[in-house]
């Protein structure tokens, strides 16, 4: 009697622990699986480093900081030394006899008959033969680099202009972008002459204004 009693009980314990789960219970648990993925998807990034920085995080503040400005002298020193460096050295020194100094260049610096526009036009598309630098001459040849953004040209140049005791203003990407349209029908590099016969620009004070002549 009493191991009739003891079995009834164990087979109405199974019952119930093998009782399947309310298929309400499980829609709820599907639907905020569903949810906890979407919105990882969305607002995740694909956690890509590019997109999610940690230290990006202002806790104090309880939000996101600010990204602080890009300094184009900072983006510009990199370009440099990746695309101008091997011939004008980090030191801006240029080679003795081979490739001039920007230093104190009068093409950097857009100084006696030189103007902003002519250092644009000749970095779009290049210098050739025979050109003097501070009283030094070279005869060799500079690539053209129109295959730059008008950003990464104004870049560079921004900071070859303010290094090295080098002191000029700042090369604007409007302004590259106006100079490479005004000069899109030119298939050669420049020559000094060709540069010295064009009149000297430089970027106009007030923005969206042409160019104001030297």
């Amino acid at each position: 009697m009493n191991h009739d009693h003891h079995n009834n009980q164990h087979e109405n314990g199974s019952e119930e622990t093998s009782r399947p789960l309310s298929p309400w219970l499980v829609g709820a648990f599907m639907l905020a699986l569903c949810w906890g993925g979407f919105y990882l998807a969305f607002n995740s990034g694909g956690f890509r480093q590019d997109v999610y920085e940690s230290n990006a995080v202002n806790w104090a503040g309880g939000g996101v900081a600010a990204a602080a400005p890009v300094d184009p002298k900072v983006v510009g020193k990199r370009l440099y030394n990746q695309n101008c460096v091997v011939c004008h050295q980090a030191s801006g020194m240029g080679v003795a006899g081979q490739f001039p100094p920007l230093v104190g260049s009068e093409y950097v610096l857009a100084e006696g008959n030189m103007g902003d526009n002519h250092l644009v036009m000749l970095v779009l598309n290049g210098l050739q033969g025979h050109f003097m630098v501070k009283g030094q001459a070279y005869n060799n040849a500079m690539v053209p680099w129109k295959q730059l953004s008008d950003e990464q040209i104004a870049d560079i140049l921004t900071y070859i202009r303010s290094d090295w005791g080098n002191n000029a203003p700042p090369i604007t990407p409007d302004f590259v972008a106006q100079i490479r349209k005004e000069t899109a029908s030119a298939t050669d590099s420049y020559t000094q002459e060709q540069l010295m016969a064009m009149p000297a620009m430089k970027p106009a004070a007030s923005q969206g204004s042409a160019p104001a002549k030297k």
